[in-house]
């Protein structure tokens, strides 16, 4: 009998559409092409963080990063994460789990799969969905990479716990991987999925396209000189060779096409009638619910005389007592307007990033022509109804450049995938004290390992520097 792990099971058919209780680690058996179908679509369940309510949760996707930048807030009183006080943080936890739930669930397909007889599928769908596996598993370890390793030091040994197995015990005793070592696996990862994931599928499973398009984000982060050309080439690739287009009106991907937009390259479906349940990430822009993640003042003036700010931000909140000079957010719901399967979609990677990861590459390539990292920036500006390109074109030095490029990521994928703050950190550090006064240190770019990590796990290694042990 092939295969011994299995995984978060849902439906048979390419929908996340079964109840949450069936989404579990249960031991049942990868078979064949069907039971590894099945095994691999609870994989994206976890990827797209479904509760036990049935609903999809992105909201540590979407709103700590915009808080660590500056341009969210939380709408009931200012929490810690908006003044960068990292060591007490109060979403940190739960990326740190959701992410390794995602890299276990991930691996299970990948030990399992792998006993099972080739001629238990039909064409190359076997290595297909190793790919858009590991696809999962990579961008889970980036997840934390970003969030719980010194990932900007490429000599630092905190790097990532990297899980390569599925595990059944909550926690098996294994020491972190060093940065170097951290990047080099997930790069790993992501070259076999550029290889070898499937060309075309819906927008909310994972492409080849997806995969360039991630390991451009995680290049930018690894920051050499080499990883900018190699940018360069893939959002080239992207641009010219894949079927994805910018979206004509930035305002018409959230308010009428979601997923049906040809500049989305992997979205976040939500499940069937999640809309009318109160608990849910739209409502937390607009009205409120139990939380209420509101546009800074900082944001709103980003945002002046730019198109977008007549619709992205609204009126002033009505608990200004407790969250002074802060607005709805009116990104993903328009202001009186109903919860709904669009308003609940949420994106992991869009074109209009691939332009901007471009435009950023060729300015921090030596000696590279400023002018065609302006006419990305411009192209991305004009699709979202800019016609005043004066600040972009008068930005003649590589800092200049940098900073309207970061300006535009801002307005554009604020409250997405945490774009806008791996995007601030890339910042020369002066720029980025000046842009957020609450960051004095890098220390702060990054947070402690959870401390039930280091209890349980002996082999774990030192804390983050800065954080203690």
């Amino acid at each position: 009998m092939a295969g011994v792990f299995c995984l978060i099971l849902i439906s048979c058919d390419k929908q996340l559409s079964e109840p949450p209780a069936n989404a579990r680690v249960d031991g049942t058996a990868i078979t064949d092409q069907k039971s590894a179908q099945t095994a691999l679509n609870g994989v994206y369940y976890r990827f797209a963080n479904v509760t036990s309510d049935n609903v999809t949760n992105w909201a540590n996707h979407q709103a700590p990063p915009a808080m660590y930048a500056g341009m969210l807030g939380y709408g009931f009183g200012t929490q810690s994460d908006e003044r960068n006080e990292n060591a007490n943080s109060a979403y940190t936890g739960s990326i740190w789990n959701e992410s390794y739930l995602l890299i276990n669930a991930a691996n299970g397909v990948i030990d399992g799969i792998n006993a099972v007889p080739d001629a238990s599928f039909t064409n190359n769908r076997k290595t297909e969905i190793i790919a858009e596996s590991r696809f999962l598993r990579a961008y889970g370890h980036f997840k934390l990479l970003t969030y719980f390793a010194e990932w900007f030091n490429q000599d630092s040994k905190n790097g990532v716990l990297i899980r390569d197995k599925f595990i059944t015990l909550s926690q098996v005793p294994k020491a972190r991987s060093t940065v170097a070592e951290s990047f080099a696996f997930i790069l790993g990862d992501l070259d076999f999925a550029i290889a070898n994931a499937p060309a075309s599928n819906p927008n909310y499973y994972a492409t080849r396209w997806a995969a360039m398009a991630l390991k451009m984000r995680v290049l930018m982060c690894h920051g050499q000189q080499s990883d900018y050309v190699k940018v360069d080439s893939l959002g080239n690739a992207l641009i010219q060779g894949g079927p994805f287009e910018l979206e004509n009106n930035l305002k018409d991907l959230f308010y009428i096409n979601g997923l049906n937009s040809k500049e989305v390259i992997l979205g976040v479906k939500p499940q069937p009638s999640q809309e009318i349940f109160f608990y849910i990430q739209s409502r937390a822009y607009y009205p409120g619910q139990s939380s209420l993640f509101v546009a800074t003042q900082q944001f709103k003036d980003l945002l002046q005389n730019d198109p977008r700010g007549s619709w992205m931000i609204g009126p002033a909140t009505p608990y200004q007592a407790y969250s002074p000079d802060t607005y709805y957010f009116l990104k993903y719901i328009g202001l009186g307007g109903s919860t709904s399967q669009l308003t609940e979609t949420s994106y992991a990677l869009r074109l209009s990033e691939v332009y901007l990861m471009m435009a950023e590459a060729i300015i921090r390539t030596e000696g590279s022509d400023l002018n065609a990292a302006k006419l990305l920036i411009k192209t991305v500006m004009g699709k979202a109804g800019v016609t005043d390109f004066s600040a972009v074109d008068n930005a003649n030095t590589v800092n200049e450049l940098l900073l309207q490029n970061y300006y535009e990521v801002e307005r554009n994928l604020t409250a997405e995938d945490g774009i806008e703050w791996l995007t601030l950190m890339r910042l020369p550090f002066a720029t980025v004290k000046q842009l957020k006064p609450t960051i004095l240190s890098d220390i702060q770019f990054y947070f402690p390992v959870p401390r039930s990590e280091l209890d349980v796990n002996p082999l774990f290694g030192i804390q983050n520097t800065g954080y203690g042990q």
